[in-house]
């Protein structure tokens, strides 16, 4: 799950759905928002009441609680993507039938690829799922644009994480009162520049604990704490948990073969 301010957003699951038949949308409820991005054919559906007819590039969002199902049998082929979310962030459209998809579904099949591929650290595919909302934001012009200043704060925070970077030392590079960074990189990313550092640490942090065998010691270290105590502190402060208590929720393994 990712906070963005007051907001949520968390990924469920995702697939790629293909038919060489004849087919229908089974009835059903879920608990959470699906997007649906229709590859090939045609995906006549209904939610509570209202239908909708999807064709090639054209996009739908059902909502959690409502009842959903098909109305008429897609003639072959048919394929779509389908992607689960939850958040609480207000949804940019109801049907999208533009141009602008070509992103969505290359970040769709990336986060395909990243659900499905063990080696991505914690939390990647709802970095990931996020990524395919602010497009979908995008397509229904609802977020505000991102601008290439505070493209250039996200980069330069990410590869000096590990050197102890602050707000401060951040103002001082670009040459700008922190103040008036804090709002531009506000408007485009929907946090602090403070709070964008935080998370950051915090991803990289979880991504250490699952995926290496450093000590806690050592990956304080590399996150430019040179005090193992207060990256304890500060690692205990936003999961509410130690990193090694965070470490250990991820030691188990489950494999088989058939």
């Amino acid at each position: 799950m990712i906070y963005l301010d007051n907001n949520f957003f968390e990924y469920v699951t995702i697939g790629e759905f293909r038919t060489d038949r004849e087919w229908i949308h089974p009835e059903r409820s879920i608990d959470s928002y699906e997007l649906i991005l229709v590859l090939e054919g045609t995906v006549e559906l209904e939610e509570d009441g209202n239908q909708y007819c999807l064709s090639s590039d054209e996009m739908i969002i059902l909502e959690p609680g409502r009842v959903h199902r098909g109305v008429k049998l897609s003639e072959p082929p048919t394929a779509f993507y389908w992607f689960h979310f939850r958040t609480d962030i207000t949804m940019p459209f109801k049907t999208y039938s533009g141009n602008d998809v070509y992103d969505v579904k290359m970040l769709l099949k990336k986060l395909l690829h990243v659900a499905n591929t063990p080696a991505y650290p914690s939390g990647s595919a709802d970095a990931a799922a996020l990524m395919i909302f602010q497009e979908l934001c995008v397509c229904g012009g609802t977020s505000e644009p991102v601008t290439a200043l505070a493209c250039r704060i996200a980069e330069y925070i990410r590869i000096n994480i590990d050197d102890g970077v602050t707000v401060s030392r951040v103002a001082e590079h670009f040459g700008y009162h922190a103040d008036y960074l804090g709002k531009i990189f506000k408007k485009s990313f929907k946090l602090g520049i403070k709070e964008y550092i935080s998370a950051q640490k915090i991803n990289k942090a979880k991504s250490l604990l699952v995926s290496t065998d450093m000590s806690v010691k050592q990956i304080s270290a590399a996150l430019g704490y040179g005090d193992e105590n207060l990256f304890v502190k500060f690692f205990k402060y936003h999961e509410e948990i130690s990193p090694t208590g965070f470490r250990n929720l991820y030691k188990g393994t489950h494999m088989n073969n058939k």
